[in-house]
């Protein structure tokens, strides 16, 4: 049997980067276009499509995923949640903060070209959905680590012990501050990479609110993120709160193993009847029927004033209270009015409301 080379098609193997390509070009033929094309359809190669198809593949989930990429995405993960903390902390600015995500893009794009991701052959519209795509999740990042501060901070507030019939909720103003301060700078930079690499046309600020996008989008919506049905404690996203502001609410309740006796009705012989009420108007870390909520303002000459008011559940629709219908700041100037005002953005609800009751059913308590 005659021998086989199987070297005869080393010459139509060439470098590209760090990968070796075939060159099949001499086997590309021409064919005259058939005389039915009704049920074809043309293939979509414009930069739009290209980036759209692209952006995928640099989401979080998606480089978290990849074989190639995951490690080199944890480490900028874990540089961007220090930067995040470190300006939260006040230990660098919204510049700095900034810069950290230019070196996460830079760091990312960089090994994929280097490892081929998420295509060996780097198409021009990579660059583009990359920055698009990697600004996002450092947007996301910001605010998440925002939302987790604000949380732990507000769990000093609470009084017992957290069990299943439970639920708080608090709000810090500053972090909504320093998130849209971070934000801001984060953008500021995100444009001016664009622009230097002459993207404009591709590259633009996703709007995250009309995608639903809650984690994306700003300090409200994602620490009232309404994509999760018992999350609904502010209505407005977009109203802008005033500065040192605080709120926190919180429910009684148990683990829901154990009974609540709220009252007694006893029968006598002689047919009388009497009824004993052990229901208190004060809060109850343990009576799942009672709720607190406080809030707390600096005015304008650094004064704080701070109002509260404990208010009574009946596990029926009327348990949506408008936060303004329990606490209202006394005075008239612009101060207290702003905080008046975001009172009027905040709702409180027993655990599991708006599971139980259909929007027809929902209505504000007017609690007086």
């Amino acid at each position: 049997m005659e021998q086989i080379s199987n070297n005869t098609c080393l010459s139509r193997w060439g470098p590209y980067g760090n990968h070796q390509f075939k060159n099949v070009s001499s086997e590309l033929k021409t064919i005259e276009s058939p005389s039915n094309m009704d049920g074809w359809v043309r293939v979509d190669t414009s930069p739009e499509k290209r980036m759209a198809d692209w952006t995928p593949s640099f989401t979080d989930a998606a480089l978290e995923r990849s074989p190639v990429m995951a490690d080199i995405w944890k480490d900028c993960q874990q540089q961007t949640e220090t930067a995040v903390s470190q300006f939260l902390d006040g230990e660098i600015d919204s510049d700095a903060l900034s810069q950290v995500f230019q070196h996460v893009y830079q760091s990312v794009t960089d090994a994929a070209q280097e490892r081929g991701y998420p295509f060996p052959l780097w198409d021009e519209m990579m660059g583009p959905a990359a920055l698009e795509s990697i600004y996002g999740e450092f947007r996301r990042q910001i605010l998440d680590v925002a939302v987790q501060r604000n949380s732990q901070e507000g769990r000093q507030y609470i009084s017992g012990q957290i069990a299943a019939q439970r639920s708080w909720k608090y709000y810090n103003s500053n972090y909504y501050y320093k998130t849209e301060e971070a934000i801001s700078a984060l953008t500021e930079r995100y444009t001016a990479m664009a622009k230097e690499a002459e993207w404009e046309d591709w590259v633009s600020v996703p709007d995250y609110k009309a995608k639903g996008l809650n984690l994306y989008y700003n300090f409200n919506t994602a620490f009232s993120n309404q994509f999760c049905t018992d999350d609904q404690f502010l209505l407005d996203p977009d109203q802008i709160p005033p500065e040192d502001f605080q709120w926190f609410y919180q429910s009684g309740g148990g683990d829901g193993r154990k009974e609540f006796v709220t009252s007694l009705a006893i029968s006598y012989q002689d047919g009388s009847k009497a009824f004993i009420d052990y229901t208190s108007a004060e809060f109850n870390p343990a009576d799942p029927t009672t709720g607190t909520t406080w809030a707390t303002y600096r005015d304008e000459n650094g004064v704080r004033h701070q109002v509260s008011a404990d208010f009574k559940f009946q596990f029926a629709a009327s348990d949506l209270y408008n936060v303004a219908s329990l606490l209202h700041f006394s005075g008239n100037d612009a101060t207290t009015q702003g905080a008046n005002r975001f009172l009027q953005n905040l709702q409180v609800y027993p655990t599991g409301y708006f599971s139980r009751f259909s929007m027809q059913e929902k209505a504000f308590n007017t609690y007086a």
